[in-house]
């Protein structure tokens, strides 16, 4: 019964689209996100801001790309299946637990996923910084899915954030 209830929780989670005062919220919480972490990854050499020197072509295909993995996935599986869509049907401790297991799988799912799959990065996907940094994302992604109990907020804050560090911020160079 548990597994039908993720079912249809994920499939309107997939198909409900928010309104605009619910983007606006959940944009307020991404704003949070980048006032606390952006200081956080500056100061530790994580982010370094520059130019992209990709060919339009490339970014439209690693957009693409980015946007399917890690954004559309990790979301479905962190928020999407882990997170109960309807917060108000569950009692606050049991959701607070709920929502912090679920964060703290995601965020341990980073620097696995590099010993399993990217072993050349493992050290940066398991440093303190990148994990306090993905935490924070993590937590804005859980509060956006909450909010809106849709799935698009928190892909898109995900996506927009993997992109900016890739692109503009030195992040392709942290993963050669």
């Amino acid at each position: 019964m548990a597994a039908v209830r993720r079912w249809r929780d994920l499939r309107a989670a997939l198909t409900t689209i928010p309104g605009w005062r619910t983007w606006r919220t959940c944009a307020l919480v991404y704003g949070v996100f980048l006032i606390v972490a952006a200081p956080i990854g500056l100061l530790a050499g994580l982010l370094k801001p520059g130019a992209p020197h990709l060919l339009a072509s490339e970014m439209a295909t690693s957009g693409a790309l980015l946007f399917l993995q890690p954004a559309l996935v990790e979301e479905i599986v962190f928020r999407g299946v882990l997170l109960p869509r309807d917060a108000d049907a569950v009692r606050r401790g049991r959701l607070a637990a709920i929502a912090a297991a679920a964060l703290a799988v995601y965020v341990l799912a980073h620097p696995l996923n590099a010993w399993i799959f990217r072993p050349q990065v493992f050290g940066l996907f398991s440093s303190p910084v990148y994990l306090v940094l993905a935490t924070l994302l993590g937590a804005a992604c859980t509060a956006a899915y909450l909010i809106s109990r849709s799935i698009w907020p928190p892909v898109a804050m995900h996506w927009l954030t993997v992109v900016v560090w890739l692109w503009f911020l030195g992040g392709r160079a942290l993963l050669c």
